[in-house]
C-alpha cells in the first residue's frame, strides 16, 4: 500500500511539474513537452505490471507490444527472453490490462513496452525511500505476486506455471502461505461421504 501511495504521489508531482513547464513554454511560444495523462514515466506501469504478472525484470524489459493480446487479455513471454527458455502465456487481470492500455497511450513509440536500457535503479531507490520501505528488491515484486496467489488458494502447480519455474520444487517455498488448503482438503473427505 505504501509503495502504491508513493507511486501516486510521484506521478502527481511529475504531472504537475510538466504542466508548469508547458505553461512556461506556451507563454513563450515554444514547443510543448508531451503530456503525461496517466503516469509520470515508466516506473508506475512497470511496477504495476510486475505486481500483477510476476514477470522477471529482464522479461519485463524485453516485453514487446506485439506480445500483448489486448483482446485475449494475455501476454506472451518469449522463450528467448525467459530464464527457463520456455515461452509462456500470462493472463492479464483488470489492473494489468488497464495499466498496459494507459501506458500504450502515453509511451514513446517503439517496439518494446519499456524502451529503456538502464532498468529501474535510478527511480527505484528514491521510490522505496519515499515509501519508507527498506530491504525490498525489484525481484520481491515477483515474490509478492506468488505469495498473493497462494494466499488466495491458487494451486501451487498453477503458480509454478505462471512464474515459469522449471520444477515444482522452486514454487514450494510459497506452500506455507496456504495452511488452510490442507485443512480444506481433509474436510472434503467427510463432505464426500454425505
Amino acid at each position: 500500500m505504501r509503495l502504491r501511495e508513493a507511486l501516486e504521489t510521484r506521478d502527481h508531482e511529475m504531472r504537475t511539474a510538466r504542466a508548469s513547464a508547458n505553461a512556461w513554454r506556451r507563454a513563450r511560444k515554444r514547443e510543448l513537452l508531451p503530456a503525461l495523462p496517466h503516469s509520470g514515466d515508466h516506473l508506475t506501469p512497470a511496477v504495476l505490471i510486475s505486481m500483477n504478472t510476476g514477470m522477471r525484470r529482464g522479461e519485463l524489459l524485453a516485453l514487446r507490444w506485439a506480445s500483448i493480446d489486448f483482446k485475449g487479455k494475455q501476454l506472451t513471454i518469449e522463450g528467448s527472453t525467459a530464464k527457463s527458455l520456455q515461452t509462456r502465456h500470462l493472463p492479464l487481470n483488470s489492473e494489468a490490462l488497464a495499466t498496459l492500455k494507459a501506458w500504450r497511450e502515453q509511451a514513446p513509440a517503439g517496439e518494446r513496452v519499456f524502451a529503456i536500457d538502464t532498468g529501474f535503479k535510478s527511480a527505484w531507490a528514491p521510490l522505496l525511500t519515499r515509501a519508507k520501505i527498506t530491504g525490498f528488491r525489484w525481484h520481491d515484486l515477483r515474490h509478492h505476486f506468488a505469495s498473493r496467489l497462494v494466499q488466495a488458494g491458487v494451486p501451487l502447480n498453477t503458480v509454478r506455471e505462471l512464474l515459469g519455474h522449471g520444477s515444482l520444487a522452486m514454487t514450494l517455498r510459497y506452500a506455507h502461505l496456504a495452511p488452510d488448503q490442507k485443512r480444506e482438503a481433509v474436510a472434503r473427505l467427510t463432505e464426500a461421504r454425505t
